[in-house]
């Protein structure tokens, strides 16, 4: 194939493994130098879907708009088996959720019995699934109740410090960080004046070649998941990601979109609990889930209220994502970093064949959008699936900054300059003139209502 840019085409069911199967090999044999890797003697190639949960938030039998589906997992784990000659390692590797059930995930749709099949294809490969989480979370009234160790990555964790070349180098909300839990002197004490690290699963780290296959979804924090915000799930500890900067922007924060009495009440009375709980075990957390219920009450739920972050205007969210798109092109096992022309091997295909909308990513309405999308660079990727979205690329922020120039970039072209291959219409089209895959797009997540004013 000459056309070495992103592509998109048309498959309108996962039962069509056959139409599944050619766009999986086409998006992985375009690059020389890739089926050069693949083809050297036993490499380690992870795959990393989606796997945040195993199902809806609150529909525990929907799954199929949350996870990637076994379908195009096992297509480009067969595909990738015969480019590597039936040796070396395929890891399919995530860090879900710590209040998933990573056994359940894995269950969906009989992904055990078809990995199998594989193997006895190709009895040399060692493949597998791997949990990368060192911490599984036991919550109660969403609330953490109980803390326990996971087995993680058997190679380790990397710390890899982006220091001033980090997007919060010399942010105004520094040591107002919120990370994944209520310890947010965790999350800061990562990120403050030069130091700004990450714990990345040494795997993923290591491999010859990282083949990404995220969810075409919608997101609170982001806008959208896809293959930027994907790589949440490639570190070891979510308290080190920074996901949105507690205040309003009239205070250099991005919690919540504007000041009220209410938003200072809910403010102030979640840093109490958060402080009772550390300070008086059990008893402040029984309180702190109380004060949450009569809160919800009072203020209202968060399916419904922006809050946390989740809204257009989240400034931390995309830096921390696209910091970990940097570790993981760049980041060496030892700590050290590549030059910026000698980035990982990476790989993308998008499951888009039923994609996630609305109340993105763990509790989204399904919509049947009927799209793969591939490619070698996880901003081109991004940027076309916002078209096959709606929604423009330019109005989010974690597709946008990811187009811009500074040290170990994620892509070399500009945004304005981007071309697709869509297969839908069999030729090149400029990334403007994509269509979305469904007519009228997808439908965003509520708190970012602007992205459908825009489109």
């Amino acid at each position: 194939m000459d056309f070495a840019g992103p592509r998109i085409g048309r498959v309108s069911s996962y039962e069509d493994t056959e139409a599944i199967g050619a766009f999986v090999r086409r998006a992985l044999t375009f690059s020389a130098s890739l089926q050069e890797t693949l083809g050297k003697d036993s490499p380690l190639v992870v795959v990393k879907p989606n796997w945040v949960q195993e199902s809806h938030e609150y529909i525990p039998d929907r799954w199929l708009p949350v996870i990637s589906h076994p379908a195009v997992l096992v297509a480009v784990v067969e595909t990738l088996a015969e480019l590597m000659d039936g040796r070396g390692e395929i890891c399919i590797c995530d860090a879900p959720h710590t209040y998933a059930n990573f056994d359940a995930i894995v269950a969906r749709g009989d992904l055990p019995g078809r990995l199998e099949r594989v193997r006895q294809r190709f009895p040399k490969l060692e493949l597998g699934t791997l949990d990368l989480r060192r911490e599984v979370w036991l919550r109660k009234e969403e609330v953490i109740v109980e803390r326990r160790q996971n087995g993680g990555d058997p190679r380790g964790y990397v710390a890899l410090n982006l220091s001033k070349d980090s997007l919060f180098y010399r942010h105004p909300g520094e040591g107002r960080f919120y990370g994944a839990d209520y310890e947010t002197e965790v999350v800061n004490s990562h990120h403050h004046g030069e130091t700004h690290e990450y714990l990345i699963a040494a795997t993923p780290v290591e491999c010859d070649v990282f083949v990404n296959v995220p969810k075409l979804k919608t997101h609170k924090k982001t806008g959208l998941t896809c293959s930027l915000k994907n790589l949440v799930g490639i570190n070891g500890d979510k308290n080190w990601l920074p996901h949105h900067t507690e205040g309003t922007p009239q205070r250099q924060g991005d919690e919540f979109p504007d000041e009220s009495w209410t938003r200072q009440l809910e403010l102030y009375t979640k840093r109490f609990g958060r402080r009772l709980m550390a300070n008086v075990p059990g008893v402040g957390n029984w309180v702190y889930r109380k004060m949450r219920n009569s809160g919800k009450r009072m203020l209202g739920d968060s399916e419904t209220v922006v809050r946390n972050g989740n809204w257009h205007g989240n400034d931390t969210c995309w830096r921390m994502a696209l910091d970990l798109n940097r570790a993981l092109l760049y980041g060496n096992r030892d700590s050290s970093w590549r030059e910026e022309g000698a980035a990982k091997h990476y790989v993308c295909i998008v499951d888009g064949i039923i994609g996630g909308q609305g109340n993105g990513p763990i509790a989204p309405d399904p919509i049947e959008s009927g799209v793969l999308i591939g490619g070698v660079n996880p901003a081109e990727v991004d940027a076309t699936a916002c078209r096959a979205m709606g929604f423009s690329p330019a109005d989010i922020p974690i597709v946008a900054n990811a187009f811009a120039s500074r040290r170990w970039p994620i892509v070399q072209g500009t945004l304005d300059a981007l071309q697709v291959f869509d297969e839908r219409v069999e030729e090149a089209v400029e990334i403007e003139q994509v269509e979305p895959a469904v007519p009228g797009g997808f439908v965003p997540h509520f708190g970012w209502q602007a992205l459908k004013q825009s489109a």
